[in-house]
């Protein structure tokens, strides 16, 4: 059954389209190179406070892609590991990284 479902998916000439899931959502798009684009999204905010994680994965005319971010939120800021790995017609990328965003602060009016 889930198989026929993610085929009739990949044949609906829909440009893109979400399922909400508990705590999070499945994505389905095309992108501009008319690639297929699969999303995951998954997470916890309690005012302020939890978890983020996003998958993706694109499969095109030679090409395969996937990419992951986990954050935890703590504070309203967040920081995590990403990570991507891609095979194009180009060659063979992966790479990682840690982001960290802060929240600015407001001193009288005023962003610093």
């Amino acid at each position: 059954m889930k198989l026929a479902v993610l085929v009739a998916l990949l044949f609906i000439g829909a440009q893109s389209f979400k399922i909400p899931i508990g705590f999070g959502g499945i994505s389905i798009d095309r992108t501009q190179n008319n690639e297929l684009a699969l999303g995951l999204q998954r997470g916890v905010n309690v005012l302020g406070n939890g978890y983020e994680k996003n998958s993706g994965l694109t499969i095109g005319n030679g090409t395969f892609s996937t990419n992951d971010a986990t954050d935890v939120l703590v504070a309203g800021t967040r920081s995590g590991p990403r990570s991507s790995l891609a095979l194009t017609k180009d060659g063979f990328d992966i790479g990682g990284n840690v982001a960290v965003q802060t929240k600015p602060k407001v001193i009288l009016g005023f962003l610093h």
